[in-house]
């Protein structure tokens, strides 16, 4: 939730603490201030007398900081009707006949709720303010869309080749090639693929809340995707999830190997994804950007990856080294 505003609390006075002494300055024909200022600068030593000055290039980040901040002020205007539009999308229930409208109004308040978003609530209290973003999960696309306009099909364009290429270079360590020979011809070839890039791009350990933790390979999956059996309420399981799971995850239920539909779990709300593996995983990934949450600390090597080398949505040269050498490789993998 968004911090709340700090109050300072009042201090009781200590018995017997005597009162700091105060001076008055006064200057015949000046005033006290001016006084003690001039006076105030002639003790100082030579170099500190002068004012330091803000270099060329200080000057320049200071302008360029300026009209950006200036420039997304612009971009983004709120009109008074704005908060009439979130409620009617609140309080209408989606039809068949009011779809269109709800989408409507969504691109029409997409200033309004990101300024929300950012001010750091939490992701049941987005969806209580939004709850289409449940019951019509497509909006959560639609959201990453006007956030990423050229970038929001990149996962599902890209990735048929590329889960491929990243199977073949994740053989050369040996870790992830046991994995990979865990899977039968016939099972799922995405989750093979994921699966190979999280053995490969393991983070061993991590940091949650300023304590250093281990997690093994196997456990880091479960951070990713949990799959449950068929026929289970998936409402309860959502809401029945360990405290340590608390970034966005799938849980897939059915058989773990080929599972017949997909939820996202925000908090511990469930979210329809729909059956397919691929797009599951680009609306979970969607959803740490839509509700500006962090990535899990487990997988966030696994996550950097996909941000930065399939949707490019991160600069490359901002992520570890052990990421850039992994991509690199499997660049260098032909078809």
């Amino acid at each position: 939730m968004a911090p709340s505003p700090h109050t300072v609390p009042s201090l009781p006075m200590k018995d017997n603490m005597p009162l700091p002494s105060k001076e008055h300055f006064y200057n015949n024909g000046s005033g006290f201030l001016e006084y003690k200022l001039k006076n105030s600068r002639m003790s100082l030593p030579q170099d500190k007398k002068k004012r330091k000055r803000r270099s060329r290039q200080e000057l320049e980040v200071a302008a360029k900081s300026a009209k950006t901040v200036v420039a997304e002020d612009e971009e983004e205007p709120i009109t008074p009707g704005d908060q009439e539009k979130v409620d009617w999308m609140r309080y209408s229930p989606p039809t068949g006949d009011n779809q269109k409208k709800h989408r409507d109004l969504f691109i029409d308040t997409f200033s309004f709720r990101r300024k929300i978003i950012n001010g750091s609530p939490t992701i049941t209290d987005v969806l209580c303010q939004f709850p289409r973003l449940q019951d019509m999960p497509e909006l959560i696309n639609l959201e990453f869309q006007l956030l990423y306009p050229d970038q929001c099909d990149n996962f599902i364009s890209r990735w048929g080749r590329m889960k491929e290429q990243i199977i073949l270079a994740g053989e050369g360590n040996a870790s992830v090639l046991v994995q990979i020979q865990k899977f039968q011809p016939d099972d799922n070839r995405d989750l093979c693929a994921l699966t190979a890039l999280a053995f490969a791009l393991h983070k061993s350990v991590v940091q949650v809340r300023g304590t250093s933790t281990s997690s093994s390979r196997e456990n880091s999956l479960l951070f990713l995707v949990q799959s449950i059996p068929e026929g289970t309420d998936v409402e309860a399981a959502a809401k029945a999830k360990k405290p340590v799971y608390q970034q966005p995850f799938l849980l897939a239920l059915g058989p773990a190997r080929r599972p017949v539909q997909y939820f996202a779990v925000l908090d511990k709300v469930a979210v329809p994804c729909g059956t397919s593996l691929i797009t599951a995983i680009d609306r979970l990934f969607k959803c740490h950007f839509v509700f500006n949450v962090h990535y899990s600390p487990a997988l966030l090597h696994f996550w950097h990856f996909i941000a930065a080398f399939i949707y490019e949505v991160l600069d490359p040269h901002t992520v570890k080294p052990i990421i850039r050498s992994f991509a690199s490789s499997v660049r260098a993998v032909e078809l």
